[in-house]
């Protein structure tokens, strides 16, 4: 029961609180925050929401307030892109002068299917085309002013589902744990349009620069965050975009956009799972493919010409509801289980004007971005059928993607990857009837799409002058908190698979879905998201109390020719020490290896990775 003391001091906060809330907020905020150290529920009536008044526009919204955050939702950073806008560039919000913003509830996802994806993330219910908002968390009480620097998260789920509203993007844990650590940040969760919405094209789209629709809202976003976050307490020039796998991948193409002629809304980058690479074919021919077959499908194709401006007009005629149903069903069936790959990113001769590996090498990119890149150990695995038991099931597994692959190609693939390299994972009183050529497929998987194209990516960008050598870090992380989640879903295979470094990253210490929340992982999780708050604050990633190394450390000047690093420095998270770094060079002893050294080397990272972005392989995947 409560003591008589803390009756008192609940009263006492009550009677002031409603004496003078009305007329000084920040006593209300003071006596609030009191209220909550000492466990103390007011009733909400008493509770004034955060407000912020942008005074040089002269607009104030109005957010509500969790323990120790402020939070403030569904702020427009565009207008609904609803008929002559649909597919079009987004139109930046102007609110009208003396505009109040209700910022107190999440928005609308942007249309995807609906209902569950994973026993961790929300239900998906609320979709609409008028999506393109955003939310801020911030410590409580921050003031205009403070020049806090600024998260801007963007959010993965291949182009075809995803929100910033997810349960699993929580931002509460990142932003409490930033001021204990005396580093306090500024938190900024995107929507952008995905799937026929966000990256549907044809030639008349690519003709009135109409295309990547996705990736020119996630810049308007970022360019709202660089206009009105000072309002908000933040600072502008001091901006780190944070992206998890097509987050991740999106957050390179920015860096590619315009042949790097235009700049990025943002200073320092962070890419989980994912850079331009393999990911996805950039030739626009599939997708154009695909968009015509929908279009054909909801009869605007009449003059058998699908690439007109007539077809592309009579696509913005059709319901909303109507083209998602239909376009999360093709994509679906054609890309199960979650469409991805069937709409995404294409050349457009204007946003992006090549492929992105023959950008990155020839230099025309964003320079002057120092890069955390990293990648998770089992990536793949969701990837790689259960069933995989031969050489041509390894090889389907990614042939829906990389179906232009030679013989030669996919022999030296088999090769690369010798089934008795990974006899020593399967575990049959654990995981049930899976083969090793399922995790020979899991690992392919992990390379192809997440592992080889971020070290591709991060070492031609300090190749080319995009950052100094000092600037680029690599992270492996070898954890999981979804362990007891993979196990009721009958997947345990999946081990340490795609996002499970999120909430590591993010903090989360409430994960659902039966996640394992220990004060172990939780522990964990304060040491990744400290090591992200370091380099969000300093522009250098610390974990515990240590900066990490950078990424090429100990290469030299005229080592920066080579196709390939010939050493690779890695932070590794995970395992009895939660963290430790990790040299492996090409030429390696293999006697003179730590356990997590010799566990990272067993990955191959160098003959592998150096194959996967030869030449021969990026022509044939088109990339």
């Amino acid at each position: 029961m409560p003591s008589a003391k803390t009756n008192i001091l609940a009263i006492s906060i009550a009677i002031l609180t409603a004496l003078l809330s009305s007329y000084v907020p920040q006593i209300n905020q003071v006596f609030v925050d009191k209220a909550v150290e000492h466990g103390i529920a007011l009733p909400q009536i008493l509770i004034l929401p955060p407000t912020v008044t942008d005074v040089t526009r002269d607009v104030k919204y109005i957010g509500s307030f969790s323990a120790g955050v402020d939070h403030f939702q569904n702020i427009f950073y565009a207008e609904e892109p609803t008929g002559p806008r649909r597919f079009a560039p987004p139109v930046p919000v102007k609110p009208a002068k003396g505009s109040v913003i209700d910022a107190t509830r999440p928005g609308a996802w942007c249309p995807q299917g609906t209902g569950v994806i994973l026993p961790f993330t929300s239900l998906v219910t609320n979709v609409s085309e008028n999506c393109l908002s955003l939310r801020i968390a911030r410590p409580r009480g921050v003031k205009r002013g403070e020049k806090l620097p600024v998260v801007v998260y963007l959010h993965g789920g291949g182009h075809a589902l995803g929100s910033a509203s997810d349960i699993l993007y929580n931002p509460d844990g990142l932003v409490k744990e930033a001021v204990a650590s005396g580093t306090p940040v500024i938190y900024v969760g995107i929507n952008y349009r995905l799937g026929f919405f966000g990256f549907a094209t044809s030639r008349a789209m690519i003709e009135t620069k109409q295309t990547n629709a996705g990736l020119r809202d996630q810049r308007s976003a970022l360019e709202w965050v660089r206009d009105n976050i000072e309002a908000f307490g933040g600072d502008p020039m001091r901006v780190t975009a944070i992206g998890q796998s097509v987050g991740a991948s999106d957050i390179g193409l920015h860096l590619l956009s315009f042949n790097g002629t235009q700049g990025v809304p943002f200073q320092q980058a962070v890419m989980m799972s994912g850079a331009p690479g393999l990911n996805f074919n950039s030739n626009p021919e599939l997708v154009a493919n695909n968009t015509a077959n929908i279009a054909s499908q909801v009869g605007c194709v009449d003059d058998a010409d699908s690439q007109s401006i007539k077809t592309l007009e009579c696509l913005r005629t059709i319901p909303a509801d109507v083209l998602t149903n239909l376009t999360v069903t093709s994509a679906r069936a054609a890309r199960p289980p979650f469409g991805e790959g069937y709409f995404y990113p294409t050349i457009d001769k204007d946003f992006l004007h090549g492929r992105p590996s023959e950008l990155l090498r020839d230099g025309k990119l964003v320079k002057g971005v120092p890069i955390i890149a990293s990648w998770v150990a089992n990536d793949g695995a969701w990837y790689a059928p259960p069933h995989s038991a031969t050489d041509e099931e390894v090889l389907d597994s990614f042939g829906l993607w990389l179906y232009n692959l030679s013989s030669s190609t996919k022999e030296r693939l088999l090769d690369l990857y010798p089934v008795e390299e990974f006899d020593h994972m399967v575990r049959e009183g654990y995981d049930g009837p899976i083969s090793a050529h399922y995790y020979r497929a899991a690992q392919m998987n992990r390379d192809i799409w997440f592992t080889c194209p971020v070290l591709d990516f991060t070492w031609n960008y300090v190749q080319n002058k995009g950052a100094n050598l000092s600037d680029v870090w690599l992270y492996e992380h070898n954890a999981t908190r979804y362990t007891p989640v993979f196990e009721a879903m009958g997947v345990p295979m999946w081990r340490v698979a795609h996002l499970s470094d999120i909430p590591y990253v993010l903090n989360n210490p409430g994960l659902v879905g039966g996640a394992d929340n220990s004060d172990d992982q939780r522990e964990l999780g304060r040491t990744v998201s400290r090591a992200i708050i370091g380099f969000v604050h300093s522009g250098t990633p610390q974990s515990e109390a240590r900066s990490w190394p950078f990424a090429f450390s100990g290469i030299a000047t005229e080592q920066l020719l080579g196709d390939y690093p010939t050493k690779l420095t890695i932070q590794v998270f995970g395992g009895d020490q939660h963290a430790e770094t990790v040299t492996v060079s090409k030429d390696d002893d293999s006697k003179r290896r730590t356990v997590v050294e010799n566990a990272v080397s067993w990955e191959r990272l160098f003959d592998r990775c150096e194959f996967i972005n030869s030449p021969q392989m990026r022509q044939e995947a088109g990339v």
